[in-house]
């Protein structure tokens, strides 16, 4: 029964009282007695293995050439090494990550063992390439007849150049006037 169907004062205070505490809670907390209840979340961060090829903030597409020059005779050995941009291989990887470096066998041969080969068609001119200055240690992929490079990423994270020695055999005759060429393909596996 509606509270303006009684005729008793008391009973037209208890329908006040009802209808004024409904309101109330209609508004919402008034901020008193209010408690303070907290929960904590947590922030996470993985670094995981990984590598990116050159310098800036994605792969590079090329680590550019190495160039032996223009020769007109070849008597004896011709010796260059790479530089950044021309050659050199450039890595940033995440500290501490074992990192392997593989060369192909370039277009031009299946094996290195005997070097590889810079070609004009049919024409080839000897070159090989090495990991260390003193042109000892053929770099390869293991199977090929050269050696892959082993490395433990440095802690510190920086950019790291790792420069690639390459010699062009004498030749005598020389093959014919023209530029002779190659392309290998490195390999990272980490």
């Amino acid at each position: 029964m509606p509270c303006w169907a009684h005729s008793l004062v008391v009973t037209h205070l208890l329908c006040l009282t009802v209808l004024a505490m409904g309101a109330l809670s209609a508004r919402g907390d008034t901020g008193i007695n209010d408690q303070i209840v907290s929960q904590s979340f947590q922030l996470r961060a993985e670094i995981v293995p990984g590598c990116l090829l050159g310098a800036g903030g994605s792969d590079a597409t090329s680590f550019g050439n190495i160039s032996f020059g223009q020769v007109s005779t070849l008597p004896s050995n011709l010796d260059a090494a790479s530089t950044p941009d021309n050659g050199s291989i450039v890595l940033q990887c995440s500290p501490g990550t074992a990192v392997t470096l593989s060369l192909n066998a370039g277009l031009n041969t299946g094996s290195v063992a005997g070097g590889r080969y810079l070609a004009r068609g049919a024409e080839r001119l000897r070159y090989q390439l090495y990991q260390d200055a003193a042109r000892s240690i053929i770099w390869g992929d293991g199977s090929n007849g050269g050696t892959r490079m082993s490395i433990n990423f440095p802690v510190g994270g920086a950019t790291q150049t790792y420069t690639v020695y390459a010699r062009l055999f004498s030749a005598s005759p020389l093959p014919s006037a023209g530029i002779y060429t190659d392309t290998v393909t490195v390999t990272v596996s980490y």
